[in-house]
């Protein structure tokens, strides 16, 4: 009854997004290991990882938290993103979002799911530290899922993470009015999926590199301001602006500077992390 509930509730907000998962054209699947894993949420999880291209000089794992589309986690291989981080030296792993791709649909609970792929992408990998990148959804669930005691996170990226539900659903009336009720029939739960109540709760409080398109629509730039500004009060932030990206693309907008930034912030804080492990 319950999983029958959240099915028809996600309907408006994600419906048209839930369908068979493809392999994206042109990746070389030999190189993606499959592995499941059990969130909190109630959902097995669909994830793939794959070493860096040099193992032996690996400098840490890197989590993917994807944003809403029919591609889901293969949104980060087909543009490039996972690649980009393995030639860099890090371990990725990709998973798809409860309901999305191949993972089993089940609550709303999206920053348990986060938490989960976070926490198995550390089990593998337990000598090396591990970062997130989330983009959107993926961002923003990510967020919420740092105020989590126990995440493995020591770096976060977040693209064009939304600071409220309402702010990125407003816009659309039948979504909208699902939160509005949700506020009052299962406040608590909504809190749980609210960036802007998550970042004055960080656990480990993990540096963090925010990235917003001057061109989204959908996240825009003031909106990304509102949650840096929650997030700078909590942990060290940094904030992006890129000209001309739209939503969830800034890596196709500046590769060149988004390489240069993603991964100067990743080496700089990963290492930090390492060597006060050690």
């Amino acid at each position: 009854m319950k999983l029958a509930f959240y099915r028809a509730f996600k309907q408006p907000f994600f419906g048209r997004f839930m369908k068979p998962w493809r392999w994206p054209e042109g990746v070389d699947q030999q190189v993606w290991v499959r592995q499941s894993i059990a969130s909190r949420s109630g959902a097995t999880l669909s994830a793939l990882v794959a070493d860096a291209v040099q193992p032996e000089q690996a400098k840490g794992a890197v989590l993917m938290a994807h944003p809403m589309g029919v591609a889901a986690k293969g949104f980060w291989l087909k543009y490039g993103h996972a690649e980009l981080l393995r030639q860099a030296g890090y371990h990725v792993m990709v998973f798809d979002l409860n309901g999305f791709g191949e993972s089993t649909s089940t609550t709303m609970d999206y920053p348990l799911d986060v938490l989960a792929a976070g926490l198995a992408l550390q089990a593998r990998y337990p000598d090396l530290p591990v970062a997130v990148v989330g983009a959107s959804m993926g961002a923003a669930m990510t967020t919420c899922a740092l105020a989590e005691p126990d995440h493995p996170f020591q770096a976060v990226v977040l693209e064009a993470a939304f600071p409220t539900l309402l702010h990125f659903w407003s816009r659309y009336p039948v979504p909208k009015l699902g939160i509005q009720l949700s506020k009052l029939v299962y406040p608590a739960g909504e809190r749980r999926m609210r960036p802007l109540h998550a970042a004055t709760r960080l656990a480990s409080q993990p540096p963090v590199l925010m990235i917003y398109g001057d061109a989204d629509e959908f996240t825009p730039v003031r909106d990304g301001q509102l949650l840096h500004s929650a997030l700078s009060a909590s942990t060290q932030t940094q904030f992006w602006q890129v000209p001309n990206a739209e939503h969830t693309h800034a890596y196709a907008a500046a590769p060149q500077e988004y390489a240069a930034r993603v991964l100067n912030f990743l080496a700089e804080h990963l290492r930090e992390r390492r060597v006060l492990a050690w």
